[in-house]
């Protein structure tokens, strides 16, 4: 395996030809490190952390696990041969050079250049609450019908009077309660937050006879532990991931009502 460090760079409109960065790969003494837009600390992408420009979260994911895959196999060089002689590609390899401090590890000496030539263009991620307010945004409601926020109901477990909350709620021909899932929140363990929620389900079914549950999320903070989660929660409710393309169409389905075109 060469010494060499090589730049990733994604071209939204082939014709202007303005590329711009979006990941460094760095092979040195048999090792490889890679930093891209979107990487969270465990190697996984952040889909919302990817610039505006990039179409396509799921192409882009698939071509972070390629490059990451033919590095480790020694074969990008062979692939930046293959790959400049197709048109119209929208991901470019370009070898930039050697690596001229061999002691250094290969993935610190790749964070220090994507902090120098890519981090620039990396945009803030969307927290859940503006995902919702977006998706929201976009619903058209009939007259006199709205989204309800953080409505309470009362409820007893063993004779003794409680209040649970939910999100939201929304009533047409049917009462549909949402409530927000984060997969990132700090300070409170993931499977804490679901059994919570589907503790609140399970008890407002049971007394209030309310059948419809939508879980919120997004599915740009998703682990392995989130899908098992998510897995759990499509037994008790519809789950809407908001980082989607289609979630307000998919969250538009669910409660009945239109979106803005």
């Amino acid at each position: 395996m060469n010494n060499h460090w090589f730049l990733v760079k994604y071209i939204d409109d082939i014709f202007r030809n303005e590329p711009i960065n979006v990941g460094v790969v760095v092979t040195s003494d048999g090792s490889v490190g890679s930093h891209f837009l979107g990487q969270r600390p465990d190697g996984t992408i952040n889909g919302q952390r990817i610039n505006k420009r990039i179409t396509g979260v799921e192409t882009y994911k698939a071509w972070v696990r390629f490059i990451r895959k033919e590095a480790d196999r020694g074969n990008l060089d062979a692939r930046i041969e293959k790959l400049s002689k197709r048109v119209g590609e929208s991901y470019v390899i370009e070898r930039r050079g050697p690596v001229l401090d061999g002691e250094r590890p290969a993935q610190e000496i790749a964070d220090q250049l994507f902090i120098a030539l890519v981090s620039a263009e990396a945009v803030p991620a969307q927290s859940l609450d503006a995902l919702v307010e977006s998706t929201f945004s976009h619903l058209i409601f009939p007259p006199g019908r709205k989204i309800d926020r953080n409505v309470d109901f009362k409820v007893k477990v063993r004779d003794v009077p409680q209040l649970v909350t939910f999100d939201y709620k929304y009533t047409d021909d049917r009462t549909i309660l949402m409530d927000r899932i984060s997969f990132s929140r700090p300070g409170k363990p993931l499977a804490q937050s679901v059994n919570d929620l589907l503790y609140r389900i399970e008890v407002v079914e049971e007394q209030q006879g309310i059948n419809d549950f939508v879980a919120l999320y997004s599915g740009a903070d998703f682990s392995p532990q989130a899908e098992r989660q998510l897995q759990l929660l499509d037994k008790f409710a519809l789950t809407v991931d908001l980082a989607d393309e289609q979630a307000q169409q998919n969250l538009g389905g669910i409660l009945g009502v239109p979106v803005l075109a």
